[in-house]
């Protein structure tokens, strides 16, 4: 059966695989946990599920892994995905949810500095958006969980996370 909607949450949760389509041309068919998991480019990143998005150039490629220089200071090791190679552009994807408050030392390779801008309580968790290397709308998900941590708007902390959970893409 083929059924069509705009709306994310109804595709993801009543589907075996999804066609998602940008001016009349399919931009990958997958099943909904490979389209918000593995997206195949940034238009597909950023159009399913929210994303953070991070611009920058390829600095050097190692088999599966890449490092690109983001716009706004910093070097983010990121899997190769869906780039061009050392001195292109390309577009950083990351999940909220796998991005770490004050990780352990050494358990993540992308350790940055942020400053709380703004807290929202959703129950289960809480969006909290940062301002890292620049970029203000950057967004974590804190779950609300026995001993989580607990953020106040203008206050610093580290963020980081891990290389797989950040796939470099082409620009959009």
């Amino acid at each position: 059966m083929v059924y069509v909607t705009h709306d994310q949450s109804e595709a993801l949760t009543m589907s075996n695989r999804i066609a998602v389509f940008n001016d009349g041309v399919i931009q990958q068919l997958a099943s909904p946990e490979a389209l918000y998991e593995l997206p195949d480019n940034a238009f597909v990143a950023q159009f399913i599920g929210e994303n953070n998005k991070l611009l920058g150039k390829v600095s050097g490629v190692n088999g599966t892994t890449c490092s690109i220089e983001i716009d706004g200071g910093g070097t983010v090791q990121a899997l190769a995905v869906n780039i061009d190679g050392v001195g292109t552009r390309s577009t950083l994807s990351l999940r909220p949810e796998r991005v770490f408050v004050n990780p352990d030392p050494g358990s993540v390779p992308n350790v940055f500095d942020a400053r709380v801008e703004e807290l929202i309580y959703l129950g289960d968790h809480m969006r909290t958006r940062v301002n890292v290397c620049g970029h203000d709308d950057f967004v974590v998900k804190v779950p609300n969980a026995s001993g989580h941590v607990h953020l106040k708007p203008g206050e610093s902390v580290k963020i980081g996370w891990q290389a797989e959970d950040c796939r470099a893409l082409d620009v959009v």
